[in-house]
């Protein structure tokens, strides 16, 4: 049985999840849908960040798994501030919320 790539080696260092740069990326959008309108030249600055916000999100996730889960009460808090705002920004530009 080959256990050696599960076994970070030697000078590799383990990577933790963060969820700062995607709250802030999310905050930045949500704030940006907030104050333009949704469907305007803006949607050349909101959609990029969406992307962004979307994919930092996506890298996150895989390195909250790879880490079993394990991360500090603040990271947490982060998590759910980010993916509520997600959700919100995802609403507003379907038409579902109100600008």
């Amino acid at each position: 049985m080959n256990t050696s790539s599960a076994v970070p080696r030697a000078g590799q260092r383990e990577q933790k999840p963060g969820w700062f740069l995607t709250a802030t990326l999310i905050g930045a959008l949500s704030l940006l849908l907030r104050l333009t309108d949704t469907w305007s030249w803006w949607t050349f600055l909101w959609v990029p960040l969406l992307g962004f916000a979307v994919g930092s999100a996506t890298y996150e996730w895989r390195l909250t798994a790879l880490s079993r889960w394990r991360m500090p009460p603040v990271e947490w808090v982060l998590l759910i501030v980010a993916h509520l705002g997600l959700g919100t920004s995802l609403a507003v530009v379907g038409g579902f919320l109100p600008r």
